[in-house]
């Protein structure tokens, strides 16, 4: 992982000993994420680990769609702005913040998002959001799923019960031409096959 400030590098690495030390992350499908292009890494989420571990695991510097509510916590609120967080506002339909996202992609880079829109402690999948949607149609980029598994009882991991895995699956480009007309409904057919492809894997 070359690219990106030192600031975020040397994060990266302490992560990612970190990561291997406590919860003996393994990753499948590495090959699989497209390099120096822009990318959509989508993943469900179960926990609060799930996005820097992903960013462990996906070896490119990620941009991460993070509720807006985290930055007013002192300290952190830096910390985030340090570490690629870009804020949204959930209650409404934050169009400064996906302006910014499509600024990311447009621009090469990789950004991590969660099509339920919040953590999901159950095992079933909650109904995604359109904003992952809205995002992949409006830049044309591909999308990586990736399904993340022993986040939700992380506990274990350190008591060398189990261990996180993270698997990419191929990625994916969408064709306007097979989509719905209308957008609304063609950004919820892109977040729905997203969704259905990360449950797939």
């Amino acid at each position: 992982m070359t690219e990106g400030s030192r600031f975020y590098r040397a994060c990266w690495w302490i992560a990612l000993g970190l990561s291997r030390l406590f919860f003996r992350l393994r990753v499948e499908g590495l090959s699989q994420i497209p390099r120096g292009v822009g990318l959509v890494l989508a993943s469900n989420h179960a926990s609060y680990a799930d996005p820097p571990l992903v960013g462990v695991a996906a070896r490119r510097e990620l941009f991460y769609v993070t509720k807006r509510e985290a930055f007013s916590i002192p300290l952190l609120g830096r910390l985030l702005h340090r570490l690629n967080a870009l804020p949204i506002d959930r209650s409404r339909a934050d169009r400064a913040a996906l302006a910014a996202y499509e600024s990311k992609l447009v621009e090469g880079k990789a950004v991590f998002i969660a099509p339920e829109g919040t953590r999901n402690k159950d095992r079933s999948f909650l109904r995604p959001k359109p904003g992952v949607g809205m995002l992949i149609y409006r830049t044309g980029v591909a999308v990586v799923p990736a399904y993340v598994s022993g986040t939700r009882t992380i506990w274990r991991s350190l008591f060398g019960w189990d261990s996180v895995v993270i698997r990419f699956g191929e990625p994916v480009y969408y064709d306007r031409m097979r989509l719905p007309k209308a957008r609304r409904e063609a950004y919820q057919a892109i977040s729905q096959d997203v969704m259905q492809r990360i449950e797939n894997l």
